[in-house]
């Protein structure tokens, strides 16, 4: 039976409650980890919801099954709209200002996995940059 572990990481402007306007709110990025029957760490779930622009969160998922291999994260679709096309409300791109996506990565070090992050998000000429290691993973666990 496989075991999970889950756990949250907010953006360094996330607050209790939403404001009352753009930028509504930060970055949450919630991260499941889950260990296959010889308990090993095989697959990390990252679910990445974006408040800048909606206060309801615009969010997409990353699944993350290798380390030191960076994963992009999609812009999401907008499905509401005719035709479907991607989400302007999803503010997460990469940090090189050439398009790029942000990025996402396990890392493994001596002291676990970790979730590394490379993306900037926010409106134009206000965004904020993330980077670094923001949540530890046990490479295998015991019952």
């Amino acid at each position: 039976m496989d075991t999970i572990t889950k756990k949250t990481w907010y953006s360094g402007d996330w607050k209790q409650r939403n404001n009352d306007q753009i930028p509504y709110n930060g970055i949450k990025i919630e991260a499941t980890a889950s260990y296959n029957d010889s308990n090993k760490l095989d697959t990390v779930t990252a679910i990445l919801t974006d408040y800048t622009k909606d206060p309801n969160g615009i969010s997409n998922t990353v699944q993350l099954n290798k380390t030191n291999i960076w994963y992009d994260i999609p812009i999401p679709i907008d499905e509401t709209i005719e035709p479907p096309q991607l989400n302007t409300k999803f503010t997460i791109e990469g940090i090189y200002l050439n398009g790029d996506l942000g990025k996402l990565q396990l890392c493994r070090m001596t002291t676990g996995i970790y979730l590394r992050v490379q993306f900037r998000y926010g409106e134009q000429y206000r965004t904020r940059e993330e980077l670094g290691f923001i949540l530890q993973f046990d490479e295998s666990i015991s019952l």
